[in-house]
């Protein structure tokens, strides 16, 4: 059997902050109730910035990982 592999923690809260964001955007929306509306959106926030730690992160494996480049620096 195969080992599951390790899914970054920053990846899973953005997609299940965004599903539920995006749940709870829609159903405040048609049913008018401000509070689940403005918690909708709240969790989209929260899931846009797990997103961009993530990404920092890959960014940041991504340069230690490279080899280092000749030539004159910027």
């Amino acid at each position: 059997m195969s080992e599951p592999s390790q899914r970054p923690a920053a990846l899973v809260a953005s997609v299940t902050l965004g599903v539920a964001g995006a749940v709870l955007f829609v159903v405040g929306a048609l049913l008018g109730i401000d509070a689940v509306f403005v918690a909708g959106a709240t969790a989209g926030a929260l899931s846009l910035g797990a997103a961009l730690y993530w990404r920092s992160e890959l960014i940041s494996a991504w340069r230690r990982d490279r080899p280092p480049r000749a030539g004159p620096s910027r």
